[in-house]
């Protein structure tokens, strides 16, 4: 399996990081002609404060993938080192298998609604867009989130020091 990660993982982490980048690249653009519009010509983008919502949401789901792969998640450790001294190894499968179980639960709450969408043709307020677009874009991200965890923890050093992600100073 630690083969099959090493191959697929990475594949999948450049597709993520290809996606948030024209995902922030679009949000940036769709800003920028929304102010200058405003403030110049005095003609907003319509919706554009929604479609920046949907931007956000989507991106955020695009980067939680990268995040999951390398367990790179903001930590703080407050009763880590004591928990750690009294589980032993065993802290780290339980912490994991803790975070695998939250996301596989989003990722299946996040499909329940797509398909509630779906089933219900629920649109989006100010344009009137299909809502099942966007949530059906967060569940399948959420999905590969979840994808590339589990491909990550195959990968994973047996003890994740901060101290290597930690900016000098």
């Amino acid at each position: 399996m630690k083969a099959f990660a090493a191959a697929v993982l990475p594949r999948i982490l450049s597709a993520l990081e290809w996606v948030t980048a024209g995902l922030l690249f679009t949000m940036m653009m769709l800003t920028f002609i929304d102010v200058v519009g405003r403030y110049v010509f005095t003609a907003p983008v319509f919706g554009a404060a929604e479609m920046i919502q949907f931007l956000l949401a989507i991106t955020i789901f695009a980067g939680l993938g990268l995040v999951n792969a390398h367990d790179d998640h903001i930590v703080v450790e407050l009763f880590e080192p004591a928990l750690k001294r009294r589980m032993g190894p065993v802290h780290r499968y339980i912490v994991q298998g803790f975070s695998v179980a939250a996301m596989a639960f989003i990722t299946w709450e996040l499909y329940q609604f797509a398909l509630e969408a779906y089933e219900l043709n629920k649109i989006t307020i100010v344009l009137e867009w299909p809502l099942v677009w966007v949530a059906g874009s967060i569940s399948f991200l959420s999905f590969v989130s979840l994808i590339a965890q589990i491909l990550g923890l195959f990968l994973a050093e047996e003890e994740h020091d901060i101290s290597d992600h930690a900016s000098p100073l």
